[in-house]
């Protein structure tokens, strides 16, 4: 059985999408561009006030497909801390 092709758009796809709509494009011409079914159009103007807020926030990496973010801030930094110096002395196999 063929499924349906499914696509992720990346945040700054999103956030092109979301400003097309709002330019006064229709929902329906902007999913052609896009290439994506129109109700994932919809359901991404739903959500755009969230959407908005990772990009402006910087705290996402705008090309990556799915935002995942520290659920524990203080945990991650602390942990990045401890590990730079490890990667920074590491030697590989070969010398």
């Amino acid at each position: 059985m063929a499924g349906r092709k499914l696509t992720i758009l990346p945040l700054i796809r999103k956030i092109e999408l979301i400003e097309a709509v709002e330019s006064g494009k229709k929902q329906k011409i902007v999913a052609e561009e896009f290439q994506i079914p129109a109700n994932s159009v919809s359901i991404i103007m739903k959500r755009k006030d969230h959407y908005r807020e990772q990009f402006y926030s910087g705290q996402v990496d705008v090309n990556k497909q799915r935002a995942r973010l520290a659920n524990h801030d203080d945990v991650e930094a602390e942990l990045l801390r401890w590990l730079l110096p490890l990667l920074k002395n590491f030697v590989g196999k070969n010398g």
